[in-house]
């Protein structure tokens, strides 16, 4: 608490002693003597202090590293002082004379996002509790069973199919299956089967000998080889020719292969990883897929649930991706706004990771602020329409009618920003002005959301 009137570290002593140790300074000097010696959790600091005043006190402390929460406290004709030590970085600010109980709510609330920033920083870096496979970062069970299953099942030399949506990562899953094998030191050789035609697709995998086709000037050894003593990844495997299926599956029964325009036999160790963005059990049904084929396969099978489904994800990841992109870049990572989180956990992300990647590297290249806004994000994810002409669906609506997509996403957009400014208005007992501050938008914006959604 740095404050050069005693008598409030007497009145907090009081008020707090008994949840909180605290520990007083009376000027910024001596608070940051406090700082290089002590760990400290939150500060309360006043604006008007001896020597060097609240905003160079914060500003020095931060370039000494503390990295918690700073709760400015200010006379009412200071308020924008205050703001400005917010975009500092200070957590919030409380006008003198404070309600007790209103502080403590306030330093509730800052120890609580400053918690949960911790976590997600050590979530990002993979500590101990953190299951990460090398590029994958992850707070969801059903993740979390996933890469169980993958480091149960690296040791051995069984195929895998890895099933999920585009975008969900399933080749680093197979690359972290393939890293954290007694293959580590062979081949990770990765094919498309959707982006080359069965032609080309079959002297890939294959190879082919000198004159076996037209421009076959000299011999060629395939992926098949190329991967031998270590992995092959088979992505989108359910776009493999019917044709050439009875070829993969030789391969995998038989472990050895012929190349195009040649009659040798060669021996191949490989282990084949498959992946698909289709139910291949569908497509067996379908006469789309062999059935021996999907058995030789799916020796073990793993379903990679898509974005829209481990919501917690969302933000560990974006707060991660956002990171990394701005270190690469050289620049300082701004902080993610309250109504961006709420876009970001509205959205439904049907590109799931690989979208979430790339619109972190938008706002990483574009945004320039400490505090990155929802307009600061790709205009797919949030519509310049949706700031001020979301409408939230009440009771009223007629809960069969059909809705476009593009309705569908405002609803859940608004049904989350509902949430979070009630939440807000909870957190500081109905005070619109502070509530405002937390969500970091304007007041007279507040008043017409809580207008617009009847609360």
């Amino acid at each position: 608490m740095v404050d050069d009137e005693p008598n409030m570290a007497w009145l907090f002593s009081q008020a707090f002693s008994a949840d909180y140790e605290i520990v007083a300074a009376s000027s910024g000097e001596r608070a940051l003597e406090i700082l290089r010696s002590l760990h400290v959790d939150l500060i309360m600091l006043d604006l008007r202090l001896p020597g060097a005043d609240g905003i160079a006190t914060l500003q020095a402390a931060r370039r000494y590293g503390f990295g918690g929460p700073v709760i400015v406290m200010t006379a009412f004709g200071e308020i924008k002082t205050a703001v400005e030590a917010m975009k500092l970085g200070a957590h919030d600010y409380i006008t003198k004379p404070f309600d007790m109980d209103d502080l403590r709510l306030t330093i509730q609330s800052a120890l609580r996002c400053s918690r949960m920033l911790k976590e997600a920083h050590r979530l990002s870096q993979g500590l101990e509790d953190t299951f990460r496979l090398r590029d994958m970062i992850t707070v969801s069970p059903g993740m979390l069973r996933v890469f169980a299953i993958a480091e149960r099942v690296s040791a051995s030399d069984a195929s895998i199919l890895v099933q999920g949506e585009s975008g969900t990562g399933k080749e680093l899953v197979a690359r972290a299956i393939h890293y954290g094998s007694p293959r580590k030191d062979g081949p990770f050789v990765p094919v498309n089967c959707a982006a080359l035609p069965e032609s080309l697709l079959e002297s890939e995998l294959f190879g082919y000998e000198q004159g076996a086709f037209s421009g076959a000037r000299k011999r060629k050894p395939g992926r098949f080889e190329i991967a031998d003593g270590g992995t092959l990844f088979l992505d989108e495997v359910g776009d493999l020719p019917l044709a050439m299926q009875p070829k993969i599956l030789r391969v995998a029964e038989e472990k050895v292969i012929e190349r195009l325009g040649g009659t040798c036999r060669i021996p191949v160790d490989v282990r084949i990883v498959a992946a698909s963005n289709r139910d291949l059990r569908d497509e067996v049904k379908e006469g789309r897929f062999r059935q021996d084929l999907y058995f030789r396969l799916a020796v073990i099978t793993m379903s990679i649930p898509p974005l829209r489904e481990r919501k917690d994800d969302i933000l560990v990841l974006a707060s991660h991706l956002l990171h990394e992109f701005c270190s690469n870049a050289g620049k300082p990572t701004p902080m993610l706004g309250e109504a961006t989180t709420c876009a970001l956990v509205a959205y439904d992300w049907p590109g799931n990771v690989r979208e979430l990647k790339n619109a972190m590297q938008h706002v990483a290249l574009l945004c320039d602020d400490d505090v990155v806004a929802p307009h600061n994000l790709p205009s797919w994810i949030f519509p310049e329409e949706f700031a001020g002409a979301t409408e939230f669906a009440g009771d009223d609506s007629p809960i069969d009618a059909p809705i476009s997509l593009k309705e569908s996403k405002r609803r859940a957009f608004a049904e989350t920003e509902r949430a979070r400014i009630l939440e807000a208005l909870q957190i500081f007992n109905g005070n619109r002005t502070r509530a405002a501050e937390y969500l970091s938008i304007s007041r007279r914006s507040l008043q017409l959301k809580i207008k617009r959604y009847g609360l």
